[in-house]
């Protein structure tokens, strides 16, 4: 019975401990699943938290510049005429601007415009939305100060503004944003005229680095005495009480001031230094709105508004653009363009 009794516990022991021996290695492997599972988790978060760090770290560094820069008050003009610049980052001509790179801008391919006809005139709203899609402020930024113009969209990428505007970039930060835009961009000056005296040519051409424009504007080459005209841009003593530009300066990166339209009509039609076209108009400008632009009832630019007169002792501002034909030739030097529409501005119903 003794041995009956031994030799049937036998195989017992040996079930048992096959199945323990299973079951500590389903354990091993589930603590080596679970072991690999936590090191790819953390590896993850890591991973995030890095990318946070550095975009923390971007914003940071931005916030700090723009902390740090003013912006630059009114210009004070004294007694008597004044030629003059209507404000932007730049000075003196010939100063931290490179020269035009052949081939630095793409030809801007744009679809057709009807061969014949008028051109629709626009309203209000529609008006004030297409500048809104195509205008933006240009912000060059440095340790200790701060310069502010206007620029427009003539393709996706690419802007012209005045050159005075960023002459004085080399060195800075130079940013672009709109309430389209929806946020700051960085931007790289391509090309730019020889020079920013007032009644010269005076435009740069900029490439928004990353990001497309929501809308741009098109240029006609004609304008008449009275036809009506609206300037966009932000001019400096706007900025001061606009609430959103004061977030932007504090770091609110989404935020943007907000574009300042006035409307006028063409006073005159001149010829400036060595036969340049002007426009003399009574669409208010001031420091700010440099570069910005001059658009017909159509939506279409027909100059760049750049600088002023003023004449203290008889309490006059004259207002003057640089007629489109003029960013046409810069334009084509730059290896670019912009969208012609010939055909006449249709008169409002």
């Amino acid at each position: 019975m003794n041995q009956s009794v031994s030799g049937s516990s036998k195989p017992g022991w040996k079930r048992w401990a096959l199945i323990g021996g299973v079951l500590l290695l389903l354990l091993l492997l589930a603590l080596g699943w679970w072991w690999w599972w936590q090191s790819r988790q953390a590896a993850a978060v890591g991973d995030q938290r890095a990318r946070l760090q550095a975009a923390l770290e971007r914003q940071k560094a931005l916030t700090d510049e723009l902390a740090k820069a003013a912006p630059a008050g009114p210009t004070d003009c004294p007694p008597g005429q004044s030629l003059q610049p209507i404000g932007g980052a730049g000075g003196g001509a010939g100063a931290g601007v490179p020269p035009a790179m052949a081939g630095s801008a793409p030809v801007t391919a744009m679809p057709p415009l009807p061969a014949g006809g008028e051109a629709a005139a626009l309203g209000g709203s529609a008006l004030a939305q297409r500048l809104e899609q195509a205008t933006a402020i240009v912000i060059v930024a440095g340790p200790n100060d701060m310069g502010t113009g206007t620029g427009f969209f003539i393709a996706p990428n690419l802007l012209v503004t005045n050159r005075h505007v960023v002459e004085h970039s080399q060195g800075k930060r130079l940013f672009l944003t709109s309430k389209a835009l929806g946020s700051l961009r960085r931007a790289t000056v391509l090309s730019a005229t020889p020079s920013s005296v007032p009644g010269s040519p005076d435009f740069a051409l900029l490439r928004m680095d990353e990001g497309s424009a929501a809308g741009t504007l098109d240029m006609a080459l004609e304008v008449g005495k009275l036809a009506n005209v609206v300037a966009a841009g932000y001019p400096g003593v706007v900025l001061q009480g606009d609430s959103s530009f004061q977030r932007l300066l504090k770091g609110d990166f989404s935020s943007a001031p907000d574009l300042n339209l006035t409307q006028g009509a063409v006073q005159s039609l001149q010829t400036g230094q060595g036969g340049m076209p002007l426009i003399v108009h009574t669409a208010s400008i001031a420091k700010g709105n440099s570069g910005g632009p001059l658009v017909d009832g159509c939506g279409r630019v027909v100059g760049i508004n750049t600088f002023i007169n003023v004449d203290q002792s008889q309490s006059a501002k004259i207002n003057y653009a640089i007629r489109s034909q003029v960013m046409a030739s810069f334009l084509q030097s730059a290896g670019t363009s912009a969208r012609n529409d010939p055909r006449p501005c249709a008169a409002k119903g």
